[in-house]
């Protein structure tokens, strides 16, 4: 907890201080097989002949060896010990409410300018286990942060006049369960509301990113849901699915307490039907070896059906360590995929393909070609492509055609993530 706590009495947080504990139990979510509850499930224990292993045809570095040996071990440790997943609690907590916002740029390449909404810290409910921010750790306890609503209010009235998105949020699912019934996903948008009756000419706009079905926007808290709070600031707000390309039975394991794709979907609908600006998917993380033409094809068929105009694709990045996780399972439903899963990612080459926070990316060559098949896909279902500059900036050198792949989302107002900026007062965002 922060040593500088604003605006806050000495009772609220001696009572915060000891311990205040909600417990969950995922209430909205159909039971589906925990990580560390498959039949038959038998975890990948790597050692020095990894190259048999793996099924790979190249020498792997000693480093990324070590680091292959020690995700296995870790792994190991956190099934033995049921932390694949957060436990069935969240902690309250307290946040100075007079700091700034983090800024969300990662690479220094992004064109919009964005503010992170980041409610909580720790883990996640939704318990990705490709998760970009915990690298699949998912031991932390969830703090959730019961004043987040006054800082929020704080930043929006400092940086009204500026053309800025809000994104909520990059570091945890917006409408996870805690938030939700600890009340804070209310208060978040009571607090965007209170912003725009104060200052209706407030050039900030509303960036959401969720895996969340309508059963979580349906939550009530103190008689309002969420979607009839979003619903009176509807022109403010975009947002924008979480769907990647993977076969259901490895995403309930991989996202075990996230919506299904379908009820995702219908998120989507429903916000349209409420004026809020909801066509476009973050299409990550891009499993490779699950994308077949025919995967690809069946994706955009239901995006499209749903009313889907855009997305954002991004392959999976992560940390070795991370992709020993991902691997465990993928050994469990396909082991014959278990080397294409790993090749793109582990020769020496490719070693230099980070992103941030040492975060792997795979082969530039493999994303190409990848890209290529996306593209062909999503120009048939008549669905435009955003893209990240960093990406553009790491694949060029392979393919000119990459630097323009966005063109006509660019021209439809999307930039980056999928941002609109045609949200923003005279289109100020487009920058």
């Amino acid at each position: 907890m922060p040593s500088t706590i604003s605006n806050c009495t000495h009772s609220a947080i001696e009572a915060l201080q000891n311990g205040s504990r909600s417990r969950l139990h995922f209430p909205l979510i159909t039971s589906r097989p925990a990580c560390y509850d498959l039949k038959g499930f038998v975890p990948l224990k790597f050692d020095n002949n990894l190259s048999d292993q793996l099924g790979v045809d190249y020498p792997i570095s000693e480093q990324v060896a070590s680091e292959l040996v020690l995700g296995s071990e870790w792994f190991t440790k956190l099934f033995d010990n049921k932390n694949l997943v957060p436990g069935d609690y969240y902690v309250e907590g307290l946040i100075d409410c007079n700091e700034e916002l983090e800024i969300h740029n990662y690479t220094g390449l992004c064109p919009t300018n964005v503010l992170e909404v980041s409610p909580s810290a720790g883990s996640c409910a939704v318990a990705c286990q490709y998760c970009l921010v915990t690298d699949g750790n998912h031991i932390k306890p969830i703090t959730v942060f019961s004043n987040y609503a006054e800082k929020l209010g704080n930043s929006l009235e400092r940086n009204r006049d500026k053309p800025l998105f809000y994104y909520f949020s990059p570091k945890t699912e917006a409408f996870s369960e805690p938030h939700l019934f600890n009340g804070i996903a209310h208060d978040i948008v009571r607090a965007f509301i209170r912003h725009f009756n104060r200052f209706p000419d407030s050039a900030v706009r509303i960036f959401i990113a969720t895996k969340a079905g309508p059963q979580h926007l349906q939550v009530q808290h103190k008689g309002d849901s969420l979607f009839s709070l979003m619903g009176q600031i509807a022109s403010k707000i975009q947002l924008n699915g979480s769907i990647g390309i993977m076969p259901g039975y490895l995403r309930d394991v991989l996202e075990p307490n996230a919506a299904s794709i379908e009820e995702r979907l219908d998120t989507l609908v429903q916000c349209r039907e409420l004026g809020i600006y909801a066509e476009s998917v973050l299409c990550q993380p891009l499993m490779l070896p699950y994308l077949t033409d025919e995967n690809i094809h069946n994706y955009f068929a239901l995006l499209a059906s749903a009313g889907v105009r855009n997305i954002k694709p991004e392959f999976l990045t992560t940390e070795i360590r991370n992709l020993v996780i991902l691997a465990q399972y993928i050994n469990h439903f396909d082991p014959g995929l278990i080397g294409e899963f790993f090749r793109p990612y582990l020769s020496e080459e490719n070693q230099n393909h980070i992103k941030q926070r040492s975060r792997l990316a795979p082969e530039r060559g493999v994303c190409v070609e990848y890209l290529k098949k996306i593209k062909v896909a999503a120009e048939e279902h008549g669905i435009t492509i955003s893209i990240c500059n960093w990406v553009k900036h790491e694949l060029g050198a392979k393919a000119e055609w990459v630097r323009s792949i966005d063109r006509a989302s660019a021209a439809n107002g999307y930039r980056c993530l999928g941002y609109q900026t045609a949200l923003f007062p005279d289109n100020e965002g487009a920058r």
